[in-house]
């Protein structure tokens, strides 16, 4: 298994590291528009190798991604922490586009994880310049939004964060969606636990829309819970899990990429589940779809 990274930045470096922790990957390859860069970012990974998972580490140009089974791309300008991830539109969208053509040209088979804002944009535009399946151009999406807030319910109700089921919906951004309908823990509803809160529940869900922003005004860059969510694809992936992870993907009903829960294995993503929404959550995901869409038409994608 071959996976490279385009760009070397703090949350591509955390991906690689984290990769190269869980053993993913038997090769990986760190590129970055600084060679330098990747190279000591390659080799501060390859230096902790006696006590890792045993992989070839090394750096070099987009040509060296060559024959990857999974392409990782981070690459791009990071937003402020005041700033809409969409204002990285047109900063990000030429970039993209060139990026994809040429890992495809290099990898025709590989699936591409992007992670680069705004995702889901980014995500859209990779599988128009890619010539991929969708289910082969997948974005991060929701994923990390979805993470956050199992951590934060488990927090509050003192359960077990694996044992939650709760999901973030629709567009990674400002009109995400945290659905509240059908939380559970481990098929128990959240509603049936004796200290359920519901005021609770919607003070998390924004705080859930809030995390990156607040991160970021803290320390200048969301980097761990990005990798830790980035890696939770990757390996659904590498080992074929079946895993229900909330991708975003380019979804033919809406026209546009959109984070939905989604089964994810070694052939990238395959079905999107439809899953209970209130009429209001309904409206609210219409609105993170028509959202995005918006931004395309910017672009006249």
């Amino acid at each position: 298994m071959k996976i490279s990274f385009i760009g070397s930045g703090k949350v591509g470096v955390a991906v690689a590291y984290t990769t190269a922790l869980k053993g993913l990957a038997q090769e990986i390859v760190l590129t970055d528009v600084s060679s330098d860069k990747a190279h000591g970012e390659a080799l501060d990974i390859l230096q902790g190798q006696a006590f890792c998972p045993q992989a070839n580490i090394k750096h070099g140009e987009i040509e060296d991604t060559a024959n990857s089974d999974i392409v990782v791309i981070t690459a791009g300008i990071p937003r402020k922490a005041d700033e809409p991830r969409v204002m990285l539109l047109s900063r990000n969208a030429g970039l993209i586009a060139d990026i994809t053509k040429k890992v495809v040209a290099l990898s025709p088979h590989c699936i591409i994880l992007m992670i680069t804002n705004p995702l889901d944009v980014m995500t859209h535009l990779a599988y128009q310049a890619s010539g991929l399946p969708a289910g082969r151009v997948i974005g991060m999406g929701t994923v990390l939004d979805t993470a956050r807030y199992r951590s934060y319910l488990a927090q509050h109700f003192q359960v077990d964060a694996r044992d939650l089921d709760a999901y973030v919906v629709g567009e990674h951004g400002e009109t995400m969606v945290p659905l509240v309908t059908n939380i559970s823990i481990k098929g128990v509803p959240l509603v049936n636990l004796p200290n359920y809160d519901a005021p609770a529940v919607t003070r998390i869900a924004n705080e859930v829309r809030a995390a990156s922003g607040q991160v970021i005004a803290l320390k200048g860059g969301t980097v761990f819970a990005p990798a830790v969510a980035a890696c939770a694809i990757l390996e659904a992936i590498v080992h074929d899990n079946r895993q229900i992870l909330p991708v975003s993907t380019f979804n033919s009903n809406y026209g546009t990429a959109v984070s939905l829960p989604t089964v994810i294995g070694r052939q990238g993503a395959g079905s999107t589940l439809v899953i209970p929404m209130s009429q209001a959550e309904e409206a609210a995901l219409e609105h993170s779809i028509a959202n995005i869409k918006k931004y395309l038409n910017e672009i006249n994608c």
